[in-house]
């Protein structure tokens, strides 16, 4: 049975500046690098009914608990792929985030909304995550799920600096 996820990330900006900003390869890169990535490849892909497709490719070192770590090594390798729609009258905008980990049996998918909120905008994911492995699925679909959160967290840290310095 997969891992639900529910996080939000406040953007301090409106919903045009907020996807302006998610969409930015240089801010992608930078959020990359400052949630432990190293070798980070980015890919922003417009498409043609005004939204996006946003992938990074990145390289991050294994801090795993002992029981994921005999599976997973010392590093791990990911694609993170956002897919952004085109905005409505609000600027608001739905689409779906996938999190494809190389070498490891264990993926995080789901719905993904930026909308309007107190801080400006908010990045909204419920998302599930599944780890196949027997025995420790659902410690590691746990611990995959506290670290996305604490990513969302860092990210919104980077986000913040990148629009008020």
């Amino acid at each position: 049975m997969p891992t639900s996820l529910s996080a939000r990330m406040p953007i301090p900006a409106d919903p045009a500046a907020a996807y302006a900003l998610l969409t930015d390869p240089e801010y992608v890169q930078a959020v990359g690098e400052a949630t432990g990535g190293h070798d980070v490849v980015v890919t922003v892909t417009l498409t043609d009914d005004g939204g996006a497709v946003v992938a990074s490719r990145r390289v991050l070192p294994a801090e795993l608990p002992s029981y994921a770590k005999a599976v997973v090594g010392s590093s791990l390798t990911l694609t993170e792929t956002r897919t952004f729609g085109p905005a409505d009258p609000d600027g608001h905008r739905t689409g779906t985030a996938v999190v494809a980990f190389e070498g490891a049996p264990v993926s995080i998918s789901g719905p993904l909304a930026l909308v309007t909120a107190a801080s400006g905008s908010e990045l909204a994911l419920e998302a599930q995550v599944s780890a196949s492995i027997p025995f420790v699925g659902g410690k590691i679909e746990r611990f995959a799920a506290e670290q996305v959160e604490r990513f969302m967290r860092k990210e919104g840290e980077v986000a913040a600096h990148r629009l008020h310095g």
